[in-house]
């Protein structure tokens, strides 16, 4: 089945969250490419700020396999990019999340990594490895 009808068999609130997913992948890898991260942070932090609601209308499993599909067809989307896309989407849609940075140096080799977590538990961006945080990004 191809992406377009596996789109339009979706209901309407799943094809408004993909649209809204996309939508965001795209400006925050657009603005990851063009601007310095501070800059990026700061408005994504707005932009998170701004949408907040206590409403929660879809899942955070559902945000999440939406957010990981559309970035597949959004070129060199990161973790970076998907965890900046989550962290407004999820406060959207009613959820505190934090974008955690973190590092690891393993057998010399230098490895970063960005992730979500609400209440100490990773919601987008898991991971295999132990990578230590260096970067905590929370609500404004």
């Amino acid at each position: 089945m191809g992406i377009i009808s596996s789109f339009i068999k979706l209901p309407s609130r799943d094809k408004l969250v993909v649209i809204e997913a996309l939508f965001w992948v795209t400006i925050i890898r657009l603005m990851v490419w063009i601007f310095p991260f501070r800059f990026v942070q700061k408005r994504v932090q707005k932009i998170a700020s701004y949408l907040s609601s206590d409403s929660s209308s879809v899942s955070m499993s559902r945000l999440r396999v939406m957010i990981v599909i559309v970035s597949r067809y959004v070129p060199r989307a990161t973790c970076l990019v998907q965890a900046l896309a989550g962290y407004i989407l999820f406060s959207k849609y009613g959820y505190i999340t934090s974008i955690k940075i973190g590092v690891l140096n393993e057998n010399g080799e230098f490895e970063a990594h960005a992730w979500l977590e609400n209440d100490n538990n990773v919601i987008l961006g898991e991971s295999e490895k132990d990578f230590k945080t260096i970067m905590d990004i929370g609500r404004e």
